[in-house]
């Protein structure tokens, strides 16, 4: 049978008209989809605030020895397993290494025993993508802090654990806790969705709600905490319900000042020293509470500052000088008065071993709890664990002290509550 030059000549005619308009149409589609669907992986920074922070990589195994994390921090990857001590803090960041400075994406305070693996932190290549940020952690155990972020583009953050999930697409503050029975989630601000493990189950949260969510039901919204501290957040003027405290070690020295400012459409309180060769001092306020909580289940302070200033590294050789202190005065059931501190610091790095100048990251002559270092002149949000455990036959809470102590100091403290649930 003899070939057709003519048919030989529609064919290559109608393949090449066939293959340019594939070429007009499929490369420009599939560069626009490579466009909104490509992604690169978000910088995650973690560091040490106190106590011991360790992590997994992603090649290793629970039983491979971790890295330890310093106080200076280093970055990690997606798939990494951040977990932390006993009496130990540390923070972990999101970053978005396009911009210049990086920008911070979410803030995630991480609290003892905390143990959560980094899944997937997920950013569009490309600016003008149609594509949002995907961020993916497990928790198994523990309790931490997220802070998203306000950005130019949509976003979900979901949490996963053995009892459910929780997914966030708001940017506010939320705490996120796992037990051996049940997820709880707090929502300070913003807005999220809980779900138990199976999906048949799940609730809708909004600002200052919170509920608990186990393998099989969602608790409902339940009743929020009665805070026991009165003008926590400053609306009114500090006294009579707050009592201001200002001591010097030398009787002509400069006293400290506590002073309620304008901050934005908020106040805040401003507890300052200021000025050189000071010598020591304190500056602080006082309030009486008088509180019985015999009767709670749970019992949690909650502070919101920033430590603007500080001259002494850490908290000075005895670890006694923080540029923040709170210290909670309770009563047992035995009629004892006892004392529960907590200290936060900015500059300087602990010190306890020979020959090196002594800077001890906590009380030397009452050894409670390790100070916290909080990054200097940014405003943070910190919860304590429960505390029942740490205040052993406890009956009244007396009072609250919430104080400055060092040489040259300035902190800002926007909010404080002690939280009771009965």
């Amino acid at each position: 049978m003899r070939h057709s030059p003519e048919r030989t000549a529609w064919i290559i005619l109608f393949a090449s008209l066939f293959t340019c308009c594939a070429l007009a149409v499929g490369v420009p589609a599939a560069a626009l989809a490579f466009y909104n669907t490509a992604t690169v992986e978000a910088g995650i920074n973690v560091k040490l605030q106190a106590g011991q922070m360790s992590v997994w990589r992603p090649t290793q195994t629970d039983r491979d020895p971790p890295s330890v994390v310093s106080l200076d921090g280093y970055d990690i990857s997606e798939g990494s397993l951040v977990a932390l001590g006993a009496d130990s803090a540390g923070l972990l960041t999101l970053l978005d290494n396009a911009s210049s400075p990086p920008r911070p994406l979410l803030t995630m305070q991480l609290y003892p025993n905390a143990r959560l693996r980094v899944e997937r932190t997920r950013l569009p290549r490309f600016g003008a993508s149609a594509l949002g940020d995907e961020f993916a952690f497990r928790l198994a155990g523990g309790r931490i802090q997220a802070t998203t972020h306000a950005l130019d583009r949509k976003f979900n953050l979901r949490f996963s654990s053995d009892h459910g999930s929780v997914l966030i697409s708001t940017p506010g503050l939320y705490v996120i806790e796992h037990s051996s029975d049940a997820l709880r989630l707090d929502v300070a601000e913003g807005g999220a969705v809980v779900t138990t493990r199976s999906g048949e189950m799940s609730l809708n949260l909004s600002s200052g709600q919170h509920t608990m969510v186990t393998t099989s039901s969602v608790a409902g919204l339940l009743p929020p905490p009665r805070n026991l501290i009165r003008n926590g957040q400053f609306q009114a003027s500090l006294q009579p319900i707050w009592q201001v405290e200002t001591l010097a070690a030398a009787p002509d020295a400069p006293l400290g000042m506590a002073r309620v400012v304008e901050d934005g459409t908020a106040r805040a309180l401003i507890l300052e020293r200021m000025g050189e060769g000071l010598g020591w001092g304190r500056t602080g306020i006082v309030q009486p509470l008088d509180a019985r909580v015999d009767g709670g289940r749970d019992l949690r302070l909650v502070l919101d500052f920033a430590i603007l200033f500080q001259e002494l590294p850490v908290c000075a050789s005895v670890g006694s000088e923080c540029p923040l202190f709170v210290s909670i005065t309770w009563r047992d059931t035995k009629e004892g008065v006892r004392e529960w501190i907590q200290g936060f610091y900015a500059n300087g790095t602990p010190q306890i071993q020979p020959g090196a100048p002594i800077l001890p990251d906590s009380i030397l002559t009452n050894p409670q709890r390790k100070h916290v270092k909080m990054p200097l002149g940014q405003r943070m949000r910190w919860e304590s664990e429960n505390l029942y455990p740490y205040l052993p036959n406890v009956q009244t809470i007396e009072a609250i002290k919430i104080y400055a102590e060092g040489h040259a100091v300035r902190t800002q403290i926007n909010a404080v509550a002690l939280l009771l649930t009965n």
